[in-house]
């Protein structure tokens, strides 16, 4: 029986991102259900009521509209907070390093894992660079998703100064698109959630690093420094 190399702990995500991360995932869960309602009041197959009456009910239009404009501003000042984070903490600058070597071969070797396809060599990162490609990827979709969602809250009161702010997003598209644009954004979360908690799982039992418990203890371990290291310790760029 091989002997397990013992293996380092690295705190690789800061309280204040891991704060963000499940305020997202609470944020994100409200939002996608009871975007459905609103869309679609028939799909919670109430039986023998109207699903969208206006008012009196906790499952009335009204109510599922306060929920969902609530979490939204509650994922707005979550997702502003984060980008401060990103700059207070060094190890939660999650954006791609597209002029390094690292990154585009880390791209390959990822790419080549998760297919379970041989690799050349095997790379030691704190996040592998197709994970930190999708997130850039998710920060911009959500960027688009809030802009949208307060497009088209900005219409209940048009003289509003958010309307002012938001109003070239009405000029640009219709009302109608502009639904459609925020729906189509909404399943892409959706979809990224299901391949996301997958790949966590797959790497935490493949890997054995912590994968899945990183998210509450910010701790992921590692027989040796991983290669971008300096990501956490190394002098800024």
């Amino acid at each position: 029986m091989l002997e397990q190399p013992e293996k380092k702990p690295y705190r690789v995500f800061s309280l204040w991102l891991r704060i963000f991360h499940w305020t997202m995932v609470l944020c994100v869960t409200f939002l996608f259900w009871t975007g459905l309602y609103i869309g679609d009041p028939g799909f919670s197959m109430f039986v023998g009521k109207e699903p969208a009456e206006a008012i009196n009910s906790w499952f009335s239009m009204e109510m599922i509209r306060r929920v969902h404009f609530g979490f939204a501003f509650i994922l707005i000042f979550a997702f502003i907070f984060r980008i401060y984070g990103a700059i207070r903490y060094r190890g939660d600058r999650l954006l791609p390093k597209f002029r390094k070597r690292l990154y585009w071969d880390g791209l390959k070797q990822t790419t080549l894992h998760y297919l379970m396809l041989p690799r050349q060599e095997e790379h030691r990162v704190l996040r592998n660079s197709l994970a930190r490609t999708s997130y850039l990827i998710v920060y911009i979709m959500m960027f688009f998703e809030i802009c949208t969602g307060l497009a088209m809250y900005s219409q209940i009161r048009p003289e509003s100064w958010l309307a002012i702010v938001f109003n070239p997003i009405n000029l640009l598209f219709n009302e109608y698109q502009i639904h459609i644009i925020h729906h189509y954004i909404a399943w892409f979360f959706l979809l990224f959630t299901v391949a996301h908690v997958y790949l966590a799982f797959r790497e935490d039992v493949m890997e054995e690093s912590g994968e899945v418990s990183s998210m509450v203890s910010g701790m992921k371990f590692y027989p040796q420094d991983p290669e971008d290291i300096e990501d956490l310790y190394g002098k800024r760029e």
